[in-house]
């Protein structure tokens, strides 16, 4: 039988150069747009970053910290663009959700992320103080990785009094810690190239599926689980087979900590490609075929998805 291991995304993982930068958008926080009235109507604690964006502060400070990002090298995504695309496609408008309960739901910050393709968020908050006619400025701005949400680095700055532009002020007030900041952005990124990726798979089984992940499989002449099955896979195609397992039942399987990698290999033409958690476990379909089974998949931002099993 055919292993259907993920060696083209490792080869292609080894072969990244080292120089190479991650892809950054910049966003406002989201704790300080809900602390600034930046929400949905229908909702006052969830953010609505289309909203932000039509504050002139807001956008000039993005637009300047974007321009710092870039001047250091940094492939940048505009949250303002990833905001138009979610606009056009009207499947991004649905909340995802799955048979049993609507446990599936993808925030809005992680479908931006997802269209955006970005590697690292660079949050951005605020607040200002005046003194008579001019006033001066403290900025937080944090790293976050976009699969795994986890924080990567942050800093404080306080700008001059002043009455300049809000953009130049977060400028004088950045620069003395960006090179700092920049650096743990690439340090990060470069362990990410050696060892991969870090997402969340969960696995569920749907009502129509004749298997549960306690049913016997039989995979090269030995005799198992159906959850040891999808426990062989992961161990074939993760980077140097790291994952962990979560929770754990007959109808739903958790793996958390997956080391998949940033590129794989294009169906048609073979070139490299960068992927996210749901391009990584997407070859687990022909794998489980062999036992009668379909599967779905759905993608929560980059590093997180679910694999709804069914049968045929």
């Amino acid at each position: 039988m055919m292993l259907f291991a993920f060696l083209s995304a490792s080869h292609a993982q080894e072969q990244t150069p080292r120089a190479q930068k991650p892809v950054i958008m910049v966003v406002p926080e989201k704790a300080w747009c809900i602390n600034q009235g930046f929400v949905s109507d229908t909702d006052a604690k969830i953010p609505d970053y289309g909203k932000a964006l039509l504050n002139d502060d807001v956008l000039n400070v993005i637009t300047k910290m974007g321009g710092i990002m870039e001047e250091r090298g940094y492939p940048l995504k505009l949250l303002s663009a990833a905001i138009d695309e979610l606009n056009t496609e009207a499947a991004m408008d649905l909340a995802l959700t799955s048979k049993d309960g609507g446990e599936i739901v993808e925030d809005d910050l992680d479908k931006l992320t997802r269209v955006a393709g970005a590697d690292i968020l660079v949050q951005i908050a605020f607040t200002r103080t005046n003194y008579g006619p001019r006033k001066i400025v403290e900025f937080r701005i944090t790293s976050v990785d976009a699969a795994t949400s986890k924080q990567i680095g942050g800093e404080t700055g306080r700008s001059s009094a002043s009455n300049a532009p809000i953009g130049d002020l977060l400028r004088e007030s950045v620069l003395s810690f960006m090179d700092n900041f920049a650096n743990s952005i690439q340090r990060h990124f470069d362990n990410v190239v050696r060892n991969g990726r870090e997402g969340s798979i969960i696995f569920k089984i749907v009502d129509d599926c004749p298997m549960n992940f306690e049913s016997e499989v039989t995979l090269n002449g030995e005799s198992g689980e159906l959850s040891e099955a999808i426990d062989y896979w992961l161990g074939e195609n993760s980077i140097d087979g790291a994952f962990s397992q979560g929770a754990k039942s007959r109808v739903r399987l958790v793996y958390e900590q997956v080391r998949f990698p940033l590129f794989g290999k294009a169906k048609f033409g073979g070139k490299a490609k960068a992927i996210n958690a749901e391009g990584f476990v997407k070859p687990i379909s022909q794998f489980l075929s062999q036992f009668g089974l379909s599967v779905s998949t759905q993608p929560v931002g980059i590093g997180k998805v679910y694999v709804i099993i069914g049968g045929k």
